[in-house]
């Protein structure tokens, strides 16, 4: 459901979730971990039974949180009125995948370099494997939150927060313009009533050319796959994500274009000078003016 290659649908997720910015958070930091890091992560594993028992209670919080396919079903079905205002509600808080699929992304994706082999032969070795755990703990810690108790978020997060407790947080890789990413993702933070009410005229007037748009993503995408800037532009969004939270834009706001908004600007700066001109102006015209 989830790549590092889609980011920017992860990042869709996340921006409309309670604490997506702090699973985007870790998502980011694991995004510019390498084997140097493993060591520190391994020491800080806990106790396996205390993580089973957490790991229970992530099961049952999160089994009945449904996808968008449901979600979209129920739109459909429902009456004229209240009824599908409120599927139509739904639709905007509903994700696309869920947590199984976001921990499939981390071991597989972000921490490929930690396997050996290919396809379904891939191994990783013992300890490379409790060192990701501590990542992917982290990780449903951070997305169940607002479910678990404090002991459960205790269990899975204090590991991963010993770590970086005791260190520098690595720096991450936004590729060769990570100054102008850097910038935007500042501004975002700062806006002012004016900026903000621009830039959701400007998601608004991007809703009306879906497909130039989107096309312009998907040009964007395929640049960072072929120049292997998949991270840096899977690192960007999560950037954003956390950015455009703290921007202050309520969920319809993100879920009705400003998301879309950010995330085509952030993937554009990210392959800029592999990009189309046309494809760079579709992407970064919605946040002309804030930096």
């Amino acid at each position: 459901m989830y790549s590092l290659v889609s980011a920017p649908v992860l990042g869709f997720d996340l921006v409309r979730r309670p604490g997506g910015e702090e699973v985007a958070g870790v998502l980011a930091t694991a995004l510019a971990l390498g084997p140097a890091d493993l060591p520190a992560l391994l020491a800080a594993a806990g106790p396996e039974v205390d993580r089973v028992g957490a790991w229970a209670n992530v099961t049952r919080v999160t089994r009945d949180q449904g996808t968008l396919r449901g979600a979209s079903e129920q739109a459909a079905a429902a009456a004229p009125g209240a009824a599908t205002l409120a599927a139509l509600r739904q639709l905007a808080t509903t994700s696309i995948g869920g947590l199984d699929d976001v921990i499939t992304c981390v071991r597989h994706d972000v921490f490929d370099w930690t396997w050996a082999g290919t396809g379904t032969l891939a191994v990783q070795d013992e300890a490379a494997g409790r060192a990701v755990g501590v990542v992917c703990d982290a990780v449903a810690g951070t997305y169940a939150a607002a479910m678990l108790s404090t002991a459960d978020r205790a269990v899975l997060l204090d590991p991963w927060r010993s770590v970086w407790g005791s260190r520098t947080a690595p720096t991450l890789d936004l590729g060769p313009a990570a100054g102008e990413v850097t910038a935007l993702l500042d501004a975002l933070r700062g806006l002012s009533p004016a900026q903000r009410e621009a830039l959701l005229g400007a998601s608004d007037q991007h809703r009306a050319s879906t497909r130039p748009w989107a096309l312009a993503v998907h040009n964007a995408s395929w640049a960072a796959h072929l120049s292997a800037r998949t991270r840096p532009a899977a690192a960007a969004q999560m950037a954003a994500v956390r950015a455009v939270r703290a921007a202050g834009f309520s969920t319809p706001q993100l879920a009705g274009g400003v998301w879309n908004a950010v995330s085509g600007a952030v993937h554009a700066m990210v392959v800029g000078d592999l990009l189309a001109d046309v494809d760079l102006d579709v992407l970064t015209a919605p946040v002309a003016g804030l930096v």
